[in-house]
């Protein structure tokens, strides 16, 4: 059996195929700090390719850095005992699915963000992702953050306010301080309100936030982007394919046309390890 995991901070999608039949499988994220998330849940629905032997490539959301690249590769391996496993950072799939042979700017929305070049299947990050406690231009956990503090602060409109009063999927500026503080996974929190905020996008409210969150990310990208103008520029992410229209808008406001923007980069992989599948 052959399985292909791209894994951000939130989700991670399993791809498995063997003589016996192909499919997904989707669980929380397996990021290197917050191993200990995974549910009992989730490992029912990943329990039966345990039992099985071949390959796994895991393309994974903080797993750059070789340390953390081990920690993933030793939670898999131990679950996992008859596969080979191959550990590699999401950027480096995000390369593999955009762009393959040639060579382009990856740029990653989704629960966090970063931009990194890449060329001859490897990738350089010339400004280093901060995460969440840096705010995080341009992510889930960004967009939501400046949400709530506009909210709470009094900035939107009556009918704006009404409806999110109404609505009891968001709380009150009490019960999220307590869901933040009481949390070991504060950036999956917050970026689970996007989709939420994304059906409140036709306020202009809302949208400047999204337009402001994505100025600010190409704001802190832009030695990278003007060091690589030549290069093509392409997202992958839920939050660049959630509001994709916003990204495309404001990437040309910059002087930038977007070469591709997907969700996540399995389908891509599938082709790339696996061309006789498709």
């Amino acid at each position: 059996m052959q399985i292909i995991v791209d894994s951000g901070s939130t989700k991670a999608i399993w791809y498995y195929y063997s003589d016996a039949g192909n499919g997904t499988i989707t669980t929380a994220g397996l990021h290197p700090n917050h191993l200990d998330n995974f549910s009992i849940e989730d490992y029912e629905k990943i329990l039966p390719l345990m039992n099985h032997s071949g390959k796994i490539f895991f393309y994974g959301s903080g797993c750059l850095a070789l340390t953390k690249r081990l920690k993933v590769e030793k939670w898999i391996r131990d679950r996992f005992p008859l596969f080979d496993v191959v550990v590699q950072s999401d950027l480096i799939g995000a390369g593999l699915a955009l762009y393959g042979e040639q060579s382009g700017l990856i740029g990653i929305l989704g629960t966090g963000s970063s931009m990194a070049v890449w060329h001859d299947h490897t990738i350089k990050l010339p400004v280093p992702s901060l995460g969440w406690a840096f705010i995080d231009e341009g992510s889930g956990a960004d967009i939501a953050r400046r949400f709530f503090k506009q909210w709470y602060s009094g900035k939107f409109s009556q009918e704006l306010n009404g409806i999110l009063e109404l609505n009891s999927d968001f709380p009150s500026a009490p019960e999220l301080i307590e869901q933040i503080y009481a949390s070991q996974i504060e950036n999956r929190l917050l970026a689970g309100y996007c989709k939420i905020i994304a059906s409140l996008i036709h306020f202009d409210s809302v949208r400047k936030i999204v337009i402001d969150s994505f100025h600010d990310y190409f704001d802190y990208y832009s030695q990278t982007l003007t060091k690589n103008r030549g290069l093509p520029l392409s997202f992958s992410g839920s939050i660049a394919t959630g509001f994709d229209k916003i990204l495309t808008a404001v990437a040309k406001s910059r002087g930038y046309e977007l070469f591709s923007i997907i969700d996540n980069p399995v389908k891509r992989l599938i082709i790339y390890h696996f061309p006789d599948v498709v």
